[in-house]
């Protein structure tokens, strides 16, 4: 058995408490190793202080934001158990002195592959130094947001790796166990450093085990945004600096919806944004949400909409012209500028369908009943409110003799959309509400005949039969 002192701290957070812990050894080692797992917190030697924010920027209390020179900066990350996900980012990530550009970046966020039992990441500093403190961060708007690992730490040339899941053996101290499960979705920090001033211990490796975190939803792989290593010697530590804000907040003609525009990154849109832009949604935003009801649900009253240059956009997302995570909306500036007077706002709407759509769900994003909607659906659905009810005199979603061919009701965007069109007309007036019902309890193809009396593949033939006979084919 190991002898280790030990201490507790609780931690507040704005919903809960937790017991945070570190168990520490006082032995000399030249590594460090952090674990990602564990049951809530539990105390060790180290003073663990931790915090969550709905910002951009870390602005955690308690918690310094990143740091771009630290001892980390200049360590080599490496796997050494586990695999990381196929959408991640590369291990740089962690230790590049950049933050996520929003709360949904797999391009700048490292987590492990999804459904797996998380891995060991080993971080290699060059040489043994004074671990003055180690800080974690990462930031998602769901069930990747929570931190789950212990951080263990070993001063050898080279410490024997375990093999994951295995705790380490020899040759590493256990420094200590975090879980930030309870705290909520949003922006996570965690840093652990000595007591009374003095530094964690002497490190040369730092090993990272990390399993999922603890919540109710589908994907729990924590997505890691930075590790700070600090040296109790090195340099003045500098920090990342937030922006001169370019952000107004515009409150709705109804008082009831507030709506908030980040120009930051693309200042020469604030004006035609304010002027156009947020008057056409405190319209629209309330008319979607009253035909697209579901009870016990309500969606929020803040929408955020920002402005953002295509290449500061995740890599899977810099081509399209907006997108929509939980209550916010990206715009791609590059599109906004050459769409002022065209699709523009139009692609705002759509992504807006999409706030209301998903915006409302409850935190851990679960269904009550059947399956998630197709994205088929659920893009049809927002191409419809836009091109036939929002901006029908532009007749975006048009079968013509050039897409006929190729044309299926399953087809989504605005060919679905004008699948959904003909069926509202001929079947279902309330077809609208009756899919963002679906939405919230979960959707079986069955559903349509209930819908509609028909199949949907009976209803897929009969519209593609009359669209040939419009088209004269």
């Amino acid at each position: 058995m190991r002898d280790y002192a030990v201490s507790t701290a609780v931690l507040d957070f704005p919903s809960s408490k937790f017991l945070f812990g570190v168990a520490f050894q006082e032995m000399n080692h030249r590594s460090l190793l952090l674990i990602v797992s564990f049951s809530p917190l539990v105390a060790l030697c180290a003073v663990v202080q931790s915090g969550r924010s709905d910002g951009d920027y870390f602005e955690l209390e308690k918690i310094p934001v990143p740091a771009t020179n630290d001892a980390g900066s200049q360590a080599t990350f490496r796997i050494v158990g586990g695999k990381a996900d196929r959408a991640s980012a590369p291990l740089a990530v962690l230790n590049d002195g950049l933050i996520p550009r929003g709360e949904d970046d797999p391009s700048r966020n490292f987590f492990f592959a999804q459904g797996s039992e998380g891995g060991l990441i080993l971080a290699d500093l060059g040489k043994s130094i004074e671990v003055a403190s180690v800080a974690t961060y990462s930031w998602h708007y769901g069930s990747r947001a929570a931190q789950r690992f212990a951080l263990y730490g070993s001063n050898l040339e080279k410490p024997e790796l375990p093999k994951w899941p295995a705790v380490p053996g020899g040759g590493w101290s256990l420094i200590e166990k975090v879980d930030t499960s309870k705290a909520g979705a949003g922006q996570h920090g965690v840093l652990m450093s000595g007591k009374d001033q003095k530094s964690l211990g002497k490190y040369r490796h730092l090993l990272f085990a990390v399993k999922p975190n603890l919540s109710k939803g589908h994907f729990n792989e924590t997505f890691f945004s930075e590790i700070d290593i600090i040296d109790a010697k090195g340099p003045k530590v500098i920090r990342i600096e937030k922006p001169n804000l370019i952000v107004k907040k515009f409150p709705s003609k109804s008082g009831k919806f507030t709506y908030t525009l980040n120009s930051i990154e693309a200042p020469d849109l604030a004006d035609w944004a304010e002027k156009e832009l947020i008057p056409v949604m405190d319209k629209w935003y309330p008319k979607i949400i009253e035909m697209l009801p579901v009870p016990g649900v309500k969606p929020s009253t803040e929408i955020t909409f920002t402005m953002r240059p295509a290449k500061n956009l995740p890599k899977n997302l810099s081509g399209v012209p907006a997108y929509a995570s939980g209550a916010s909306v990206v715009f791609n500036a590059d599109f906004m500028r050459k769409e002022l007077a065209g699709e523009a706002i139009g692609a705002g709407i759509h992504e807006v369908v999409h706030v209301v759509q998903f915006g409302s769900r409850d935190k851990e994003g679960q269904m009550t009943r059947g399956k998630p909607l197709p994205v088929w659906v659920t893009e049809g659905a927002a191409d419809y409110i836009r091109w036939f009810l929002f901006e029908p005199e532009k007749k975006g979603a048009r079968i013509t003799r050039g897409n006929f061919g190729r044309a299926s009701h399953d087809s989504s965007y605005r060919i679905t959309a004008h699948f959904f069109d003909w069926v509202i007309k001929n079947y279902d007036k309330d077809l609208m509400r009756h899919i963002n019902q679906s939405i919230h309890e979960g959707y079986q193809e069955e559903i349509w005949k209930e819908w509609t009396g028909k199949t949907l593949k009976e209803l897929g033939a009969e519209w593609k039969e009359a669209n040939r006979k419009a088209l004269g084919l």
